[in-house]
């Protein structure tokens, strides 16, 4: 479903959720699109009726559901609907997966499918059941439990895990009522170094690159930001730069969200595709955001030399390949003349746009 929108996503779990509770008691069945747009809305599978209409569109194109005649956003006509043959055969074909000690309704049981194709594929019954009815108490304590942050509920309700909430597809919590964006936000506390008037941002991936820019003097023109540890990344950072605070030994009164305000903002990472798919996230973030010109050297550095593989042994297992690209170069490499010389600058954007070129095929850059 990762093509729909979010919209769309939602009111197709609702469909299958509703069919399948009407199959078990009674065989096939379809719905009357006008009364169906007015269901939605009061179980809130959508806000309004037109974004009802407009799911049932985005649906119908895409081959989800069938119609007797088009949907349009302004719908005149009370036409019938009902799922794609194709998606009620996979409906019928998995009503043997899920066992009924789960409790779980008609919604819920459509996504947890989905899910055992995917991040609960594996997991045992028991498991099943324990966070079944972990999400049930959790959902029960709203909305006094959106005082904790995410990691802190899903660690106290799902299994000790602090890392299940965020990990389960989000369609499958919401289907229980949980609002993931609605928990406490937490600080997150990240390595930086900024002069008094800093010219430029550049964002740091690794802090050993962080310490040698900083030793180098970079941090008498730029203030510099790291982030490293307990499994905190800039692009999740970035995400609610007034949430971020800064520490080191270069103390500075402005905020992240200041610095990236800054005329010029520059990304320094690894070069190899989990790199630039890093700086990829962040330029979701952080608008004008550019490759460190330091990137340049470490690019004619990777194709004459041809750099190390992407393996276990350069920490780089499971790490996604693009376009026949295998190989890598990591940021530690680049030695101090080439950071006092290019440090202060951004890639050129043809160059820039070349290397990222190569991971243009690849459809797999988180969001």
């Amino acid at each position: 479903m990762s093509h729909l929108s979010e919209r769309a996503e939602a009111v197709q779990v609702w469909l299958e959720g509703d069919w399948t509770l009407s199959y078990r008691k009674q065989g096939n069945k379809g719905w009357r699109s006008a009364s169906l747009v007015r269901r939605l809305k009061r179980d809130r599978a959508c806000a309004t009726e037109l974004d009802g209409w407009e799911a049932l569109r985005e649906l119908a194109g895409a081959g989800v559901i069938e119609t007797a005649s088009p949907v349009s956003a302004r719908q005149t006509l009370n036409v019938q609907v009902t799922l794609s043959e194709a998606l009620r055969h996979r409906l019928e074909s998995e009503f043997a997966e899920l066992d009924d000690s789960l409790g779980l309704e008609a919604t819920q049981a459509a996504v947890w499918r989905h899910a055992l194709d995917g991040v609960l594929q594996d997991w045992s019954l028991a498991d099943q059941q324990r966070l079944a009815k972990g999400l049930r108490a959790l959902a029960a304590d709203l909305p006094g439990a959106y005082a904790a942050s995410a990691f802190e509920a899903s660690a106290r309700y799902l299994l000790g895990s602090s890392k299940l909430l965020s990990a389960l597809p989000r369609e499958l919590v919401r289907t229980f009522g949980i609002d993931t964006t609605a928990f406490r936000g937490t600080v997150a506390w990240v390595l930086a170094s900024v002069p008094t008037e800093p010219q430029g941002l550049m964002l740091i991936e690794n802090p050993q690159s962080f310490e040698q820019a900083c030793r180098v003097g970079l941090d008498e023109h730029l203030a510099l930001v790291c982030s490293f540890g307990y499994g905190l990344s800039l692009s999740e950072a970035l995400k609610s730069p007034e949430q971020v605070r800064l520490i080191g030994e270069r103390a500075s009164s402005r905020t992240l969200s200041e610095l990236l305000c800054l005329p010029q903002v520059t990304f320094w990472g690894d070069l190899d595709p989990e790199g630039l798919r890093i700086f990829q996230r962040l330029r979701q973030a952080v608008a004008g955001i550019q490759l460190s010109a330091l990137y340049a050297p470490m690019m004619e550095r990777l194709e004459a030399e041809g750099g190390h593989p992407l393996h276990g042994l350069t920490g780089k297992a499971g790490q996604r390949q693009a376009d026949q690209w295998s190989r890598g170069l990591d940021q530690e490499a680049l030695d101090d003349a080439a950071l006092i010389e290019r440090g202060r600058e951004a890639l050129d954007e043809s160059l820039a746009g070349s290397w990222l070129a190569h991971l243009a095929n690849i459809n797999e850059v988180d969001g």
